[in-house]
């Protein structure tokens, strides 16, 4: 194994936390804040793009359903993969459905991110 599989080995195990801790359990502020740049850019799927952490938390927060206390829960990543900085998961959402990220990594959090649900 080389450094760079050990930083996509890294990296694939940090997005399982986002998923499954900071996503599943709303912690916005927490762990969902710590696995991203402070000047993350995202991108969920074609719409206009997210500059800064503050703007993806209330991006995602606007796709928890009205009168949840948490997002739809993502059960489980069947096709993970990376390369250098970058690493593309699929994450299956409790009941069907989808979910693709594509993330650039810069020193051990996302810089970048494009979503497709």
């Amino acid at each position: 194994m080389t450094m760079a599989d050990d930083g996509v080995s890294r990296n694939l195990k940090s997005m399982d936390e986002l998923d499954f801790k900071a996503w599943n359990g709303a912690d916005w502020d927490g762990l969902f804040t710590h696995l991203h740049t402070g000047d993350v850019l995202v991108d969920v799927h074609g719409q206009p793009a997210t500059h800064g952490i503050a703007e993806h938390i209330d991006a995602m927060k606007a796709l928890v359903p009205t009168g949840a206390e948490k997002p739809p829960q993502i059960a489980s990543h069947p096709i993970k993969f990376g390369s250098g900085e970058w690493t593309c998961v699929v994450g299956e959402f409790e009941g069907g459905g989808r979910m693709v990220t594509v993330a650039k990594w810069r020193d051990g959090a996302i810089a970048e991110e494009y979503i497709w649900m």
